[in-house]
């Protein structure tokens, strides 16, 4: 797959989740250019650039360190 293929595949996502997240956590997980903003009880990343399975992989991630996920748009 070629560069060009692979950025038609890309959207550009945000995840509400339950609970807070640190910068440090985006970056060792989010794709550059990643937004963070904590609403109080949950948070938004924003501006996520991915595919599918990227978003995917982020969302296991979440879930697995134990956040609710509240939505997922494009």
């Amino acid at each position: 797959m070629n560069e060009e293929e692979k950025s038609k595949d890309q959207r550009v996502y945000q995840i509400r989740f339950s609970g807070q997240m640190d910068e440090e956590f985006v970056a060792a997980f989010c794709p550059a250019q990643t937004l963070l903003t904590d609403e109080g009880d949950t948070t938004l990343l924003a501006n996520i650039r991915t595919d599918q399975s990227g978003i995917i992989g982020l969302i296991r991630t979440l879930h697995n360190l134990g956040c609710t996920i509240l939505a997922v748009t494009t």
